[in-house]
């Protein structure tokens, strides 16, 4: 009997250790399906690609539908930098979508902001029996617009690119933050920025492109150059080719014109171009004046309002101003 009893014993020890090994085992599997193979392991590494700037590896995993724009922003440096400050905050549980899919909310940080965004899966096939294989559900990427008018390129994310038309699109994957900007010797744009956060969000980042103080400065020193030309004669009421003049009676040598008031630069864009607008100014010539009846002499002086056009040509380095005078 007691022989019997220690097999029972043995048998009893045995068949609780082969059920702690089995519950074990299933505790395993669960936290391995859940962890290495489910859904939030994808979106994890999707994420991790995203800050990598992979985006190969990005759009594999997302197996989104590319639209036809410019895609400067889905890899390299572009992309990195769009998500370059991304913390994912939480994931959420999976979301029965049905038909085996999932819907995976991700809470994250990006640009300062915390923010949300969705992701689809689909159980796609079983690993070794006990694995299950999860893929994004086919999407189309969003895309955002760039608009800057008179010029043909932007920093996007801190990449050159090309702006063939007044407004171009980039597709983008998501989430990412997008800043513009434009900045050379003559012209600039403050930064405009946007977070895209699901396929169905759309941006439009509009550049305002204005002249900068170099070329403000660089006209304005060949508009003054202009008029001391004008003013540098001593012997002309009307000066040749200049904005200002003045008839009277019979005046003597010198005839001095002096510019009281220099024309404020404006540039401004037109149909793609840049112009000046007209350039105003006043003028005070002195001289001595005699009068044709009685001889008598009398200082003259007289302020006179003018104002002349000009145009305006640009080069990389250089910028060159040609008056129009009637």
């Amino acid at each position: 009997m007691q022989g019997t009893t220690s097999v029972i014993k043995a048998v009893a020890t045995w068949l609780l250790a082969l059920m702690l090994t089995v519950a074990a085992a299933v505790v395993v599997i669960y936290f391995v399906n859940t962890k290495a193979y489910g859904p939030e392991h994808q979106v994890n590494s999707y994420f991790t690609a995203l800050q990598e700037g992979d985006g190969e590896r990005a759009l594999g995993l997302l197996a989104a539908r590319v639209p036809d724009a410019n895609a400067a922003l889905l890899d390299g440096d572009a992309l990195k930098a769009s998500t370059a400050d991304l913390e994912v905050l939480d994931i959420a549980e999976p979301r029965n979508a049905g038909e085996d899919r999932v819907d995976l909310e991700v809470r994250y940080s990006l640009g300062g902001e915390e923010g949300t965004s969705t992701y689809r899966l689909e159980r796609t096939d079983r690993a070794w029996l006990f694995f299950d294989r999860w893929s994004f559900a086919p999407a189309a990427l969003p895309t955002l617009t760039v608009t800057a008018a008179s010029q043909q390129s932007a920093s996007v994310n801190g990449v050159q690119v090309a702006l063939p038309e007044d407004t171009t699109t980039f597709a983008a994957f998501y989430p990412v933050r997008v800043e513009v900007s434009y900045t050379s010797k003559y012209f600039a744009a403050p930064a405009e920025s946007g977070l895209l956060a699901s396929p169905r969000d759309t941006l439009d980042l509009v550049l305002t492109t204005e002249a900068t103080q170099t070329l403000k400065d660089e006209v304005d020193a060949d508009v003054r150059a202009f008029l001391a030309g004008c003013t540098a004669a001593q012997d002309r009421l009307a000066p040749p080719g200049c904005p200002f003049f003045h008839f009277t009676d019979r005046v003597e040598l010198p005839i001095v014109w002096k510019i009281t008031e220099y024309p404020e630069v404006k540039i401004r864009s037109v149909s793609g171009n840049w112009v000046l607008s007209p350039l105003n100014g006043k003028a005070r010539l002195s001289t001595t004046q005699t009068d044709l009846f009685s001889g008598a002499q009398s200082p003259l002086e007289v302020e006179k309002d003018f104002s002349f056009a000009a145009k305006l040509a640009i080069g990389s380095d250089e910028v060159s101003v040609t008056p129009l005078i009637d």
